[in-house]
């Protein structure tokens, strides 16, 4: 199975910026399931930053970059996420792509134009995607709140015993109010039921043997 490139930029407690800030120190806020849910405070900004992070085995990389590469299975995995395509394939590895995510009401849905790159390095074979939120591209919808201020990046590691470290790490601005039991669902809640559901999509089949043009498997 070739996989041709798509992206699916992960539902929007996922989608937040400013992914260095490395003098911060990550403060764990879930550990359930071989999962791990983590949040930092980034500087100058009132929003956290938010890292979920997990080991899987027995699958290869090639499977989770196709995963995130079928912008039409985005709502099978990922929480909140109502739907996701394509807008403009500039290549193999790069992408704009559009994304809504139905957040629960009274709170308006957030949708979102990123500009997604992939890259692997070809000594560790790390992969890894960075999406940043763009202007333009989509006409905005009545009902939807469009972010300006997004970032989200997914990082499959593998590791010397043939397993792979999964990382998901974003920031965001949401823009306008919300309430705080939803921002503490943003944080916390939906990206741990995202990487679960993430872990178990990926080993359905039409994942397991794809190819994908620019991942190189570790020997």
């Amino acid at each position: 199975m070739i996989i041709r490139p798509a992206y699916t930029v992960i539902t929007v407690m996922l989608l937040i910026g400013s992914i260095a800030n490395a003098q911060q120190e990550w403060d764990l806020k879930r550990d359930r399931e071989g999962i791990q849910v983590y949040t930092r405070s980034v500087a100058g900004s009132p929003h956290d930053e938010v890292r979920a992070e997990a080991i899987v085995q027995g699958v290869r990389l090639s499977a989770l970059v196709a995963l995130v590469m079928d912008a039409d299975a985005c709502a099978e995995w990922a929480d909140r996420c109502a739907e996701s395509y394509v807008v403009d394939e500039i290549s193999d590895t790069e992408a704009l792509v559009y994304t809504h995510n139905d957040l629960p009401f009274p709170v308006k849905d957030r949708d979102v134009v990123s500009h997604a790159r992939w890259e692997q390095d070809p000594e560790t074979f790390t992969v890894r995607i960075v999406s940043e939120a763009v202007s333009g591209h989509v006409e905005e919808q009545q009902g939807r709140h469009r972010l300006t201020e997004a970032l989200v990046s997914w990082h499959f590691e593998p590791l010397e015993d043939g397993r792979i470290r999964v990382i998901n790490q974003a920031h965001i601005n949401p823009g306008s109010n919300l309430p705080g039991w939803i921002t503490n669902m943003l944080l916390v809640d939906t990206p741990f039921e995202t990487m679960r559901s993430f872990l178990e999509e990926v080993r359905s089949p039409q994942y397991a043997q794809a190819t994908i043009s620019f991942v190189t498997e570790p020997m």
